[in-house]
């Protein structure tokens, strides 16, 4: 089976294969910030809307009573729902398209900023150093276990000599004695 080399510094992807990795990247990045702005609004925003809910729901409790459902009449608002859902739907998707390039462009120019670093390039060099070592002590291990299975073959070749040889001298032995 082939084996892939995998090496920081000369990490190329196609660009349709990279794209995935940096969008992954650009989102995680955008997340982090957008989080850091969110908490602080979060807090804020919290006891208006709070008080808006109750608001709504007050002024649905008072609009509800009295009020007659017609079968033909709810038909026609969800039908007219359903076509400004759908509108909405379209819009959102080419948002998120749009937004999937920019964080895709966005995460390959925080991977890029990344592998110019000291920390990154001296991270690499460790791990190639840390990788040939690995394999010196693979091929090492791999040698002496050829040896001692060699030196365990040597040595059955051995005692089936000795014992053929025993078994031998045990049958001349008793050849003699018989005689």
């Amino acid at each position: 089976m082939a084996k892939a080399k995998f090496d920081i510094k000369t990490l190329e992807l196609p660009a349709v294969a990279a794209k995935p990795l940096y969008a992954g990247v650009g989102a995680t990045d955008l997340a982090v910030e957008y989080v850091r702005e969110a908490v602080a609004d979060v807090q804020k925003k919290f006891t208006a809307v709070q008080k808006d809910v109750q608001t709504r729901v007050a002024t649905v409790q008072k609009n509800v009573t009295g009020l007659e459902f017609e079968p033909k009449a709810l038909r026609s608002d969800a039908l007219a729902q359903v076509e400004k859902v759908q509108t909405r739907v379209n819009e959102n998707v080419a948002t998120v398209t749009d937004t999937y390039g920019d964080l895709a462009k966005r995460g390959e120019s925080l991977v890029a900023r990344i592998r110019k670093q000291e920390a990154t390039k001296a991270t690499a060099a460790s791990a190639k150093t840390t990788t040939t070592k690995a394999k010196t002590t693979t091929t090492q291990a791999k040698k002496a276990v050829k040896k001692s299975s060699s030196s365990a073959k040597a040595t059955r070749t051995s005692a089936k000599k000795t014992a053929s040889n025993a078994a031998k001298a045990t049958s001349a032995g008793a050849s003699k004695v018989g005689n």
